[in-house]
């Protein structure tokens, strides 16, 4: 799995134009940009801050055997 995302991610067209990305494994990480890479650079800059800051605050880091569980789950 690719290092920059180690979980499974959603991408999907805003509606005011643009894209969403988001984690579903790390609840609330998502990102928004007007092109696909800008989404998907804002997604890794925001998925770094929510995985420092859960370590930081001693909260449970999901593991990506778990965040697959969760996407699984999303489809079907």
């Amino acid at each position: 799995m690719n290092n920059a995302f180690p979980y499974p991610i959603i991408i999907y067209p805003a509606e005011e134009g643009g894209y969403v990305a988001e984690v579903p494994a790390l609840k609330g990480c998502l990102a928004q940009g007007e092109t696909l890479d800008e989404c998907l650079q804002e997604l890794r800059t925001v998925q770094a801050f929510w995985l420092e800051s859960a370590r930081r605050n001693n909260q449970k880091v999901p593991s990506s055997d778990e965040g697959m569980a969760q996407l699984r789950q999303l489809v079907t």
